[in-house]
């Protein structure tokens, strides 16, 4: 999978390029981290029905499914120096925009806008950061520390996004995103413009496929990604339903669970990248990781008081299990991998919007038979069968 590198950063810049990158994702982090969890109240907020919500995240995943898959073929046209800052203006303007929008179809088309952007960017940020790679046994130390710049805006954010939502309205959480976007504009423009290109190669599905089918590696690191994407995806869209419509949890005091659960990526992974390069395998993290957060993804649904330190500590667990499989099968796809491999990069990103379809959709069901507190107890069997896949990995070292 990996292929020769025609074009790189210069050398001379490839540190600060590298530095830049982790910068970025902070801020496009911490813009995501504001208002992910939010975004369900702010739709329910204007009308649309708490069993519907789940469906316009899913098609707003399938919106963003195509667009990752066709990411190559718009990296190839225009690059992605220039994609980055089409992208990063696009979020400014609808968040804005979002703040005047009144009727129904034109908040919906603006939240598919801010919806799918940031995961777009992400994965410009992918490109830019394998760009800079000059030694594959370094990757899960760099990719740690590139992760580890997320989860410390999102030890922060969600709690910030909390106290901007005064009595049920948004416009100052929407605005505040918004302007984050301007020194990330700013940053990209004067730190990533000597980035060189590689020949980007279009998603060939088929060829993919077949890869999967043959590759138990890369099946197992797929499988655990996309059981960490669905995680995140059911607690984004389920999470803030539960703990502020049903417990009645205020929307300030669920931010503080959440940036207390954040704790454990920032005591994580860093060292956990470190431990791999060195000497560990991912695969031993990835298991445990997944048995760790189908434990603790079970237990929310028995969790029915409001004590913030209750919520807090199973917050806290369940991010000890994702920040191990994070790290883990970043760390070991990324060593597979580098920045001509957008085509490869492109499939490993789609997992995203494609947990974002299955979770909501799953969701939307169960709600028409379950309780929405029963919906984590199903989330946690779908994890917990990622071991099975998992298991037949080859570790790095």
């Amino acid at each position: 999978m990996v292929m020769v590198k025609e074009r790189r950063v210069p050398s001379t810049l490839v540190a600060q390029s590298r530095y830049a990158i982790y910068a970025l994702n902070f801020l496009l982090t911490l813009h995501v981290a504001m208002v992910s969890y939010y975004l369900s109240p702010f739709l329910v907020s204007r009308g649309i029905p708490d069993q519907f919500v789940g469906v316009i995240f899913a098609i707003g995943s399938m919106v963003a499914l195509f667009a990752i898959a066709y990411a190559p073929y718009f990296l190839k046209r225009q690059g992605n120096y220039t994609n980055i800052l089409t992208l990063g203006l696009l979020q400014l303007l609808a968040f804005l925009s979002l703040v005047f929008a009144e009727s129904t179809p034109l908040i919906i088309a603006l939240f598919l806008i801010v919806f799918v952007a940031p995961t777009l960017v992400g994965f410009s940020l992918d490109i830019f950061l394998e760009g800079t790679v000059e030694s594959e046994a370094t990757t899960s130390s760099m990719r740690s520390i590139f992760l580890t710049a997320a989860n410390v805006a999102w030890l922060a954010a969600p709690l910030i996004g909390g106290f901007l939502v005064v009595n049920g309205i948004f416009d100052n959480l929407f605005v505040i995103a918004a302007l984050i976007f301007v020194p990330f504009i700013f940053l990209s423009a004067s730190q990533l413009e000597y980035f060189r290109d590689p020949k980007y190669k279009a998603l060939n599905i088929v060829r993919f496929v077949t890869t999967l089918r043959r590759s138990a590696n890369f099946r197992g690191v797929f499988a655990a990604q996309f059981l960490l994407r669905f995680f995140f995806s059911t607690l984004i869209v389920y999470l803030p339903l539960y703990v502020h419509k049903t417990l009645g949890i205020p929307l300030s005091e669920f931010g503080m669970i959440l940036s207390f659960g954040m704790i454990a990526y920032l005591i994580l992974e860093i060292p956990l990248g470190k431990i791999m390069d060195a000497s560990w395998g991912e695969k031993e993290v990835l298991i445990i990781g997944l048995a760790i957060l189908a434990f603790a993804t079970a237990s929310i649904s028995f969790i029915t008081s409001t004590s913030l330190v209750l919520w807090g500590i199973g917050m806290f667990v369940t991010r000890i299990g994702a920040a191990m499989i994070e790290v883990a099968s970043e760390g070991y796809f990324f060593k597979h991998v580098d920045a001509d491999d957008a085509d490869v990069v492109s499939a490993f990103r789609m997992l995203y919007p494609l947990a974002y379809i299955m979770s909501p959709l799953i969701g939307t069901l169960l709600l028409f038979v379950l309780p929405l507190q029963y919906i984590f107890i199903v989330a946690a069997f779908i994890i917990f069968s990622g071991i099975w896949f998992v298991a037949p990995i080859q570790d790095t070292k």
